[in-house]
């Protein structure tokens, strides 16, 4: 299966959890723009060491909105052109939030929109988590994209995860903050939820 990856905002974590997700479940990895030269896909490539890492979709060396760094590079490319590989098993890691541009005219999710693919929204704990959440749930749902869990980053909050889960009628699966010491211990738990909800 092929599947999105996208966030309610930067900095959520969505490449720990494609870094958890691909060395669990052997999937692939793509990143569909990467704003910064510190690349996500050599995070993931960290953890996930028998996974395939795809070259990403666009490459920009600004640490910014996209449609910024490709004015300030002087790049020339639109959004959907960007090819998805062609394998069985890929989570797709978009940038930034559900409506980070890409280039001037379209944002992340006008390009899961027009290429249709089940996709799992991370979220991490922080005020204004629920707002973020509900407005990315609901901009997803008004597109049909499907969702397949909310993962939640971090250290675990109850009543956050009540209301967001009677409120929305969603999966969670949570994930903790990991490191190359912690990572087999967290695995066994994320493995068991995963399973669940996702595979």
């Amino acid at each position: 299966m092929q599947i999105y990856v996208c966030g309610t905002s930067t900095d959520v974590g969505k490449t720990h959890f494609c870094a958890m997700f691909c060395e669990s479940f052997k999937y692939e990895y793509f990143k569909l723009i990467q704003a910064g030269e510190l690349k996500d896909s050599d995070i993931v490539s960290s953890f996930a060491l028998k996974s395939k890492i795809h070259k990403e979709g666009i490459f920009l060396k600004t640490p910014a909105s996209p449609h910024i760094g490709k004015k300030l590079e002087n790049l020339s490319y639109n959004a959907f052109d960007i090819k998805i590989p062609n394998s069985k098993n890929l989570l797709i890691e978009t940038a930034g939030g559900l409506f980070t541009p890409i280039d001037e005219k379209c944002c992340m999710i006008d390009y899961m929109a027009l290429n249709p693919k089940p996709c799992i929204l991370v979220a991490s704990y922080y005020l204004g988590t629920i707002n973020h959440i509900i407005l990315s749930i609901e901009a997803l749902r008004k597109r049909q994209i499907p969702i397949l869990a909310l993962v939640m980053s971090g250290e675990k909050d109850n009543e956050i995860d009540d209301f967001v889960y009677k409120y929305c009628d969603i999966n969670i699966l949570h994930l903790s903050y990991f490191t190359k010491q912690t990572f087999s211990a967290i695995s066994k738990e994320f493995k068991k939820g995963a399973k669940k909800l996702i595979i």
